[in-house]
């Protein structure tokens, strides 16, 4: 299942890359063995999608989860990952980058584009930060501009210790409510 094609179809060699690229690539590989055990657990299907990624937006992974159990066209999420590191103090152009980053997701989101380029209109944008205080600050950033549940935030520790818990939060309800991958894949 391929859903946005790319013009740089090369792979990368970790030869080009700095430590700080490898421990973002290793990261997202412990999402991906966290969520496809996770899959596995919960008889839900886990389509994984991390190359082949440039279009409009370009996430770091991009991964589907399709419960079997319910009706077709009504058992399947679309979700896209953002392992991000930076602080929301790193400014670009007078923005933090990190906002800046999630502004295309928030536009994106039931858009016309995201249709054409990966045949699906809504997703979460699951994003996993280092720790928890720099989750949080994001979500009090994010509650002020993208009031939205279509992020959802979560820190390294939180998910690697239960990625099927109420580990994420979303901007909108981020200080009384936790959501877990399970709660909309059942």
């Amino acid at each position: 299942m391929k859903y946005c094609s790319s013009i740089f179809p090369y792979a990368k060699t970790f030869d080009e890359h700095s430590r700080r690229t490898l421990d973002h690539e290793l990261e997202i590989t412990w999402f991906h063995m966290a969520l496809k055990k996770l899959a596995t657990e919960h008889g839900l299907t886990l389509y994984w999608q991390q190359a082949d990624l440039k279009c409009t937006i370009s996430p770091d992974a991009m991964f589907a989860l399709t419960n079997p159990l319910k009706p077709d066209g009504k058992n399947t999420l679309y979700y896209f990952l953002e392992i991000e590191r930076a602080k929301i103090g790193h400014y670009v152009n007078g923005k933090p980058s990190v906002i800046t980053k999630l502004q295309k997701y928030y536009n994106y989101y039931n858009s016309d584009a995201c249709q054409k380029e990966w045949h699906f209109r809504q997703f979460r944008t699951i994003v996993v930060q280092r720790n928890e205080e720099r989750s949080t600050n994001l979500l009090k950033e994010l509650a002020q501009q993208f009031n939205h549940r279509t992020f959802w935030l979560t820190s390294e520790d939180a998910y690697k210790q239960d990625i099927g818990g109420r580990v994420f939060r979303t901007p909108r309800d981020f200080a009384t409510a936790a959501y877990s991958i399970l709660d909309i894949s059942k």
